[in-house]
């Protein structure tokens, strides 16, 4: 069963890099930030989440502006829209640092149809009011002012 960490201040690391990222199994997420404003990025899988359950990997955080629920995935696109809905309630628990919370997946590639993932999509959004974005090539870098 996944439970929040009741010391969670070391799972957050503070930069003010041009292109945070964050990286796990191959798969990256690089946000821009070209002013070099305060980013927050929060390792959630094993440190803010511990125990068995779903979770997703980071939390992506430019406060103010939104806070991006990160999963970097193979190919499981399904599992990882579990991972991040599972981690949104924990994540709202805790003080947020933006009123916007969005999902990214970055996989390696999507066994679904572009109509399935528009479906998908649009049920997140409805059913936990976050838009979620999936990223088969895991090239982009992400603009957090574009996650809306």
């Amino acid at each position: 069963m996944s439970r929040p960490n009741s010391s969670s201040e070391h799972c957050i690391q503070t930069v003010c890099d041009s292109k945070p990222k964050v990286v796990e199994n191959g798969r990256k997420a690089v946000f821009l930030n070209p002013q070099r404003a305060e980013v927050k990025k929060v390792k959630v899988d094993g440190c803010l989440i511990v125990g068995s359950g779903p979770r997703a990997d980071y939390i992506v955080s430019m406060p103010g502006v939104v806070d991006v629920i990160v999963e970097l995935k193979g190919k499981d696109i399904e599992h990882a829209r579990d991972q991040i809905i599972a981690t949104l309630p924990v994540w709202r628990a805790h003080p947020p640092y933006s009123a916007k919370v969005a999902g990214l997946i970055v996989c390696s590639r999507s066994p679904l149809s572009s109509s399935d993932l528009q479906v998908m999509k649009a049920k997140v959004s409805k059913d936990y009011g976050i838009s979620l974005t999936v990223d088969e090539s895991g090239k982009k870098e992400y603009e957090f002012r574009a996650f809306h």
